[in-house]
């Protein structure tokens, strides 16, 4: 019986701490920053092959995520710290944050304008 409790009380104790943390974690989300509010999106978009309208948070790339293109300005850029793939169609890079962004005129974003 000894033998018993001495392998059945870790196993048990792995068990629950496995499922405790295998449960989806539920996290605050973060502080609206300036750069939160200055990471916007330029609304541009276009049809692809499949006229499926890729741009403006409306498609996901190959990674999942919906992007939108920002446009070229210094200050939307810094803001933007996630620009990657340049297009020159456009003269604009693309950013997944800027999906995420709040309105630069809703009630996160105005106390940093006011």
């Amino acid at each position: 019986m000894t033998n018993m409790k001495a392998i059945l009380f870790p196993l048990l104790a792995v068990v629950l701490i496995g499922t405790t943390m295998s449960k989806d974690l539920v996290r605050a989300p973060a502080a609206v920053t300036p750069d939160n509010c200055d990471c916007q999106c330029d609304g541009t978009t276009y049809l692809d092959q499949h006229d499926t309208v890729q741009g403006n948070c409306q498609s996901a790339d190959t990674s999942g995520r919906k992007w939108c293109y920002i446009s070229p300005d210094q200050n939307t850029k810094e803001a933007c710290k996630d620009g990657f793939e340049y297009d020159s169609r456009y003269n604009m890079s693309k950013s997944y944050a800027a999906c995420s962004s709040p309105d630069p005129s809703s009630d996160e974003c105005t106390f940093y304008y006011d």
